[in-house]
């Protein structure tokens, strides 16, 4: 694993027992079938977080709002789980360098869009529960 990596496993405070899995978060779908032999992105990984995240997000808000109706609960989830916000955990925890991007990608600024920010926590967020649980 590389030293951007190890140097993520500290800011989030998670040393991975499989580092192949935070590897395969930061893969970014323009990246797979290059020269350097990956072929596999990290979009199955997004799936995941996105669904964990969700529940993680909808427990915390029925348990702290229990007076609250559906309704209320569920403008409250869309507003924790939107791109904005998972752009903003990937800024605080400086998630960027960490991707693995194709030379296009970057050139286009990649590593600045904030839906490719948001992808890459929703990875993350999925390897940590298959790490960690």
């Amino acid at each position: 694993m590389n030293n951007r990596l190890t140097s993520l496993e500290k800011r989030i405070g998670h040393t991975f027992s499989n580092p192949s899995l935070l590897q395969h978060a930061m893969t970014h779908a323009s990246s797979i079938n290059l020269p350097n032999g990956r072929t596999d992105s990290n979009e199955r990984l997004e799936f995941l977080g996105d669904r964990v995240l969700g529940l993680v997000i909808a427990n915390m808000l029925y348990q702290r709002f229990s007076h609250e109706e559906e309704g209320a609960l569920s403008r409250r989830l869309t507003a924790l789980v939107r791109m904005e916000a998972l752009a903003r955990v990937a800024g605080n925890i400086d998630l960027s360098p960490c991707l693995v991007l194709s030379p296009g990608e970057e050139e286009s600024g990649g590593r600045k869009n904030p839906a490719l920010q948001a992808d890459a926590s929703e990875a993350l967020i999925a390897t940590l529960s298959l790490d960690g649980g």
